[in-house]
């Protein structure tokens, strides 16, 4: 069995060389014509039978005169009996030769060894920009002073705001709370003077009627409520005036509740929402 798998692999490697001796790569230039750093495209195809293993050149491989750039693929397209395959080398010279050329090799892999066949060699012109003799070109001098852009100063730039993000982070680290608590004062006044002018500004459209003095008694607890965190907006009067001590406190809002729900006096509800302001 041993010598029938043998004789079998032997029979396909010669089949394979015999075939590799028909396989004629081919590749040729985009273009007639290039100039030095212009890209250009080197088209490398093969045809081969079908089932063989065939490697082309990558970005390892010297291309001499040319400049390696990138490569692009396509797909493989396969019969009955062969294969095609063809890969497209982006490639840029800045040799001077004026004409250059390459002959780019196809790698047959047979039994884990690698055959290497090559492609006739292509040809392209180079273009030269300058054509006349430099030994011959006149160059004029001139001493007039040119100004030109300054440069920005990048580095400098990332210094300058290393040292100013440090000396934040020293001011925070140091200054930190006091900071924190100034700001929290700030926002407290505000807020403070904001309630003030509201308040002022419902009463002096005048109390008369319950609904206008619940509204304000309303203001007047969410007000207090973002003051201390109590939710004196979901708390009654009877459950208000529970909390601390202070007599005058508990009168005054048990009366402001006794003329909103029962018999209503404007003068007496205006001076009893003055002192809620001052609580």
């Amino acid at each position: 069995m041993l010598k029938k798998f043998t004789f079998f692999g032997m029979a396909l490697g010669l089949f394979f060389t015999a075939h590799a001796q028909e396989i004629k790569p081919r590749g040729y230039f985009s273009k007639d014509s290039l100039k030095v750093g212009e890209v250009v495209d080197y088209t490398l195809i093969i045809d081969y039978p079908r089932g063989m293993e065939v490697l082309f050149p990558d970005s390892s491989f010297t291309f001499t005169p040319f400049e390696y750039l990138s490569r692009s693929f396509v797909n493989t397209a396969s019969n009955l009996t062969s294969s095609h395959d063809s890969v497209v080398y982006q490639l840029a010279t800045y040799e001077l030769d004026s004409v250059q050329h390459l002959a780019m090799p196809i790698f047959l892999i047979t039994n884990g060894d690698s055959t290497a066949i090559k492609a006739p060699s292509d040809s392209i012109l180079l273009q030269l920009v300058l054509t006349a003799e430099t030994d011959s070109v006149a160059i004029k001098d001139t001493t007039q002073y040119q100004e030109v852009d300054k440069a920005f100063n990048y580095p400098y730039l990332f210094i300058g705001l290393g040292i100013f993000l440090l000396v934040v982070v020293l001011l925070l680290v140091i200054f930190g709370k006091q900071l924190r608590t100034r700001l929290k004062l700030y926002r407290l006044r505000k807020s403070h003077e904001k309630f003030v002018a509201k308040f002022g500004q419902i009463q002096s459209q005048g109390l008369l009627s319950a609904h206008q003095a619940e509204h304000l008694l309303g203001y007047w607890k969410k007000y207090l409520e973002r003051l201390d965190g109590m939710p004196y907006t979901k708390l009654t009067t009877k459950e208000i005036v529970t909390i601390g001590d202070n007599k005058d406190f508990k009168d005054t809002l048990r009366s402001m509740d006794s003329n909103i729900y029962g018999q209503y006096n404007a003068p007496t509800v205006d001076q009893l929402s003055s002192k809620l302001k001052q609580f």
